[in-house]
């Protein structure tokens, strides 16, 4: 196929600025996900089953909001450019909403509703950029490969934004200067741990809409809508497309996976594995690991194996790797727990594990942007603010499902309520292990199955592509 605008390679600085968008959505992970659980349940003494309730409700409602924030975003036409108004708008109550979730932990304290409100207000704002963000990768390019790239440096620079608020939280945030007590169990580095994000959340999501500005303005305008612009007409149509129902029902359990294992990793880390300050501060090395050498190896994958396929190998990996430290250290074929020997070849299998999921996150989210061409040549409608809205519903359903599972599980092993690592009993630490393990095996089988009916691979969206070009062709023939 003939290099046009839509298909030939983008300029680094346009795949750089992209990027930079999904920065926030990273700060958000590392902080609801891995941080929010622990903080209010061991630290401020909330039920963990309460913790995880909120964080559903509130991922509930977002996703409820997310079809309607991409719809609008399709409809979005202004001198700022498509979907672009929508980062400007939220940047700031966005950090500000973040600040308070940590900055007022007393406020949080007495008010349950407050805090659902607050949440809520985070996950709405967030959605609200990152929707009519992930959405211009179908606007920015069509070719198969360049939107992997475009997906790669979106995953690159999420988790780096997540990598640095994870990183500094344990290294210094949430780093005791007591070697007998836990850092993350003291409140007094939360509030400074949400100002960085905050600023991280309003310089990057700012950063990328000025950055991606005079590329947006130069688009050609999207296809006329052929079945007029009822916004319940195209969000129907988008969740009744066999190749988005396939997607999201494997992506759920991706997310699911992804979910549960940083929801659990605290909790495992603490109580499970008996790690210090010390060790937890390396955790982020191996996050790192697994990020950048998933960022150099899917792009090779989708080359050789496809998107979809990719996706279902990476995520039977990491399924069964992520059970092998479990069950070895409850059949009593592990080092001695808290030790460095332990704390590495833990660090080693976790970061295997995370590659695998991190190569089927990239794989899957790719996947929406082809959908987007295979409605187009069906319907003659281009809606990929509802698609990719609709793949993000899925992914907080995923998440609210891994968080309610482990906020289920640390109840039902003993942790209800304010627990020293050194008081909790072996036997729980077993079974919490065992059921863990399981988990991450049946949640992979499930996200494979789901993949496995996916049928859009390249050479079906190039045939959509040439179909579109020629009828573009012949429309614009005297």
């Amino acid at each position: 196929m003939t290099a046009t605008a839509s298909t030939a390679p983008l300029p680094t600085r346009i795949k750089l600025a992209h990027g930079l968008g999904s920065v926030t959505m990273g700060v958000k992970e590392a902080g609801l996900t891995t941080f929010f659980m622990i903080y209010y349940n061991q630290v401020l003494g909330f039920d963990p089953r309460v913790v995880s309730l909120v964080l559903i409700g509130a991922m509930l409602i977002d996703a409820l909001v997310d079809p309607l924030i991409g719809r609008l975003s399709d409809a979005t036409r202004t001198r700022l450019g498509r979907r672009l108004p929508w980062l400007y708008g939220a940047a700031l109550p966005m950090a500000i909403a973040w600040a308070l979730l940590w900055v007022s932990p007393d406020v949080a304290r007495h008010s349950t509703l407050g805090l659902i409100l607050n949440v809520v207000a985070v996950r709405v704002l967030v959605s609200a950029c990152e929707i009519p963000s992930v959405s211009l990768v179908a606007e920015l390019t069509r070719d198969y490969d360049e939107r992997t790239t475009l997906m790669r440096f979106r995953f690159l620079f999420g988790w780096l934004g997540g990598l640095a608020a994870t990183a500094l939280a344990y290294g210094y945030f949430l780093k005791s200067d007591d070697p007998a007590r836990s850092g993350l169990l003291d409140p007094s580095g939360y509030a400074a741990f949400g100002l960085f994000g905050a600023m991280l959340i309003l310089v990057s999501t700012l950063g990328s809409a000025a950055g991606q500005q005079r590329r947006i303005l130069a688009l050609p305008p999207p296809p006329v809508q052929a079945h007029g612009s009822s916004m319940l007409t195209d969000i129907a149509l988008a969740f009744r497309n066999p190749a988005f129902i396939a997607l999201a029902s494997g992506a759920l359990f991706v997310v699911t996976g992804y979910a549960t294992t940083i929801a659990a990793t605290n909790y495992t880390m603490l109580y499970i594995w008996r790690l210090s300050d010390d060790q937890l501060a390396l955790y982020p090395i191996g996050l790192a690991v697994a990020v950048f050498g998933a960022f150099a190896a899917v792009g090779l994958a989708h080359r050789r194996f496809g998107k979809r396929d990719t996706a279902i190998a990476a995520v039977l990996f990491s399924g069964v790797v992520a059970f092998l430290p479990y069950a070895a250290r409850n059949l009593g074929w592990w080092p001695e727990l808290g030790g460095w020997p332990s704390m590495v070849l833990l660090l080693t299998l976790q970061t295997i594990s995370l590659f695998g999921l991190v190569v089927g996150h990239i794989s899957c989210s790719s996947m929406v942007a082809e959908i987007v061409e295979a409605h187009e040549v069906e319907h003659g409608t281009r809606i990929e603010g509802v698609f990719f809205a609709g793949y993000l519903m899925t992914q907080k359903f995923g998440q609210a499902f891994g968080i309610f599972t482990v906020g289920q599980l640390v109840a039902y092993v003993g942790l209800g309520e304010r627990v020293r690592p050194e008081d909790w009993p072996a036997s729980a630490a077993a079974t919490m292990g065992w059921i863990f393990a399981g988990l991450m095996i049946l949640i992979a089988i499930m996200a494979a199955a789901g993949l496995r009916r996916y049928a859009i691979d390249r050479a079906g969206h190039e045939a959509r592509l040439a179909a579109l070009a020629a009828a573009r062709n012949e429309a614009s023939k005297p």
